[in-house]
């Protein structure tokens, strides 16, 4: 199938719209549809995917590319199923409206559209690690900040944990699954020779029998005995046709995982607490990880939303899906490296668990500040008198005296650590002695500090103006999000596996989120004008008829 634009843009004579009364031709413009139809249909960029079409014009060309997302954002906005969407783009003369397709004499949409462009963006992500659909939704919002006017100087984060759809397994059932699921695919192919002592693995009762009718004293048995037969399939199929199947994959990760090698040379089975929490956590979804946060435990992904805002509007500008071992930090990181060096400077509001003193300084050099909420660690005593108080130079990396006015002895500084000895006579005498981080030694004082500690002494000491508090606290906003994406768009039960397929899915909820922020701005600005002009109306004729009575009474 070969790409080709969507030109049919131009309504034709027969064209429903044209049909309408006024009064209904009125209430269609005063819906989403208006707005959608005006600015977010145009937004859609065809040639983004016209690398998941053949470049063969001899070949079949494809339905419109930004008639399929227009409509996969639409089913997002209104959470409807796939088959839904399209039912409502076949009836619902506002979808048609919205999507440019009202002059169609059919809707360009069949009952498999939808699954086969995810499929196809999908694949292509697969093979070029190209987000097509992340690429698409970004674009959109960078133009929606333009439009509501937000100028992306101060922006926010936040992270969610999402489950994966599948079963959390235990250890006996990853396992057994890897087991069963190769057996069953040498049985299916029917060309490979399968032992007789694998046929319990193909009867229906078999995985109740061996997992769920168990008593405990014979998990650890069962264990055994499964892990022993996981390691004789890998030795006698790796040199077959089955050895790059996804199930003799799955299995050879899963065995490297749960199992080590002796001294001898064979493999046994791990003790639990060294499984790394990046391992296999079920077959049917690869990518998920386990995670414990809290109270409680993750299996599945970590997703990030960066929120540009000001005092009226915001748009989700940038998000990510990782593994859920994937750290806030690590996220810090990628948003600095994606924004690049800012012309103007840049405020990134953020917990405690994005900020660290590395990426502090990463961010600096690209003329960003992290402003964080918190920090994580342990609080200094209040009782001490701060690191910060004492002058220190940190471009020629100096102790120039301490909060009492003392030059030191000596001064030195190594490998991030600043050393400076004191006068015993001057300490001993120092009426913030008590208080002082100082160390008493036998002739003299010492004071240590690393950089780190130090910055982030300086750091909690600004964390207390009320200035601060006044923009930190500007970060609440942005928690919202996961919430909404739990409440609204169910993000915790995605119909797909896999972090590629759930990136995809969340990205087009992201959009569907900024879509109707978006629709909503526009419709309350419009409604804003059409309420001043109407007051300004009724206060010219409410002045005239005053006017006029003053006039009769005289």
């Amino acid at each position: 199938m070969s790409f080709c634009r969507n030109t049919s843009q131009q309504m034709n004579i027969f064209d429903p719209l044209y049909k309408l009364t006024d009064r209904e031709q009125k209430i269609l413009k005063n819906t989403w549809a208006e707005e959608f139809s005006n600015t977010i249909f145009p937004l859609i960029s065809e040639e983004r995917f016209s690398v998941i079409y053949s470049s063969n014009p001899a070949s079949r060309p494809n339905n419109p590319v930004n008639v399929y997302m227009g409509l996969l954002m639409l089913k997002e906005i209104f959470t409807q199923s796939d088959e839904e969407a399209i039912n409502s783009l076949l009836f619902d003369i506002r979808y048609q409206y919205a999507l440019h397709t009202t002059s169609f004499k059919e809707q360009p949409i069949s009952k498999n559209s939808l699954t086969n462009f995810r499929t196809a963006v999908y694949r292509y992500n697969e093979e070029h690690g190209v987000d097509l659909i992340q690429e698409e939704i970004e674009s959109h919002a960078n133009e929606f900040t333009k439009l509501l006017n937000i100028d992306g100087r101060t922006i926010r984060m936040d992270s969610l944990m999402t489950s994966s759809s599948c079963k959390r397994l235990s250890r006996l059932e990853i396992i057994y699954s890897c087991v069963s699921r190769l057996i069953n695919k040498i049985q299916k192919i029917g060309t490979i020779p399968l032992s007789k002592k694998y046929n319990p693995y193909l009867e229906e009762g078999h995985r109740n029998e061996t997992i769920y009718r168990s008593k405990d004293k014979d998990i650890e048995t069962k264990l055994t005995i499964v892990t022993a037969d996981a390691i004789e399939l890998l030795h006698l199929y790796k040199d077959t046709i089955i050895e790059t199947s996804e199930d003799f994959l799955l299995l050879s990760r899963m065995l490297g995982e749960q199992t080590k090698l002796t001294a001898d040379g064979k493999m046994e089975l791990k003790p639990s607490k060294e499984i790394s929490p990046v391992s296999l956590q079920n077959p049917t979804d690869p990518d998920a990880t386990y995670r414990r946060k809290g109270t409680k435990n993750y299996t599945g992904f970590v997703g990030n939303a960066v929120e540009s805002f000001n005092e009226k509007e915001r748009i989700i500008t940038h998000y990510d899906l990782q593994q859920n071992t994937y750290s806030d930090q690590s996220f810090s990181k990628d948003i600095i490296d994606k924004i690049g060096k800012q012309k103007e400077t840049t405020k990134i509001l953020v917990d405690g668990a994005y900020y660290s003193e590395d990426i502090s300084k990463k961010a600096t050099s690209n003329n960003i500040e992290l402003v964080p909420t918190n920090l994580v660690g342990r609080i200094a005593s209040s009782e001490k008198t701060g690191y910060e108080k004492f002058n220190i130079d940190e471009v020629i990396h100096t102790v120039k005296n301490c909060p009492a006015g003392h030059v030191p002895l000596d001064s030195k500084y190594k490998k991030g650590v600043y050393r400076a000895h004191f006068q015993k006579e001057h300490c001993d005498n120092c009426p913030h002695q008590s208080n002082c981080p100082v160390t008493k030694q036998k002739k003299q004082y010492l004071f240590e500090v690393s950089e780190t500690k130090l910055h982030c002494a300086v750091q909690r000491i600004k964390m207390g103006t009320a200035e601060y508090h006044k923009i930190a606290s500007k970060r609440a906003g942005v928690e919202g999000i996961p919430s909404t994406l739990r409440r609204q768009y169910d993000i915790d039960n995605l119909p797909v596996r896999g972090i590629v397929r759930s990136k995809i899915w969340l990205g087009l909820k992201i959009g569907a989120i900024n879509c109707k922020r978006y629709i909503k701005s526009r419709t309350l600005s419009t409604n804003k004008v059409l309420f001043s002009i109407l007051y300004d109306h009724l206060l010219e004729v409410f002045c005239f008829q005053r006017s006029a009575a003053a006039n009769l009474a005289a």
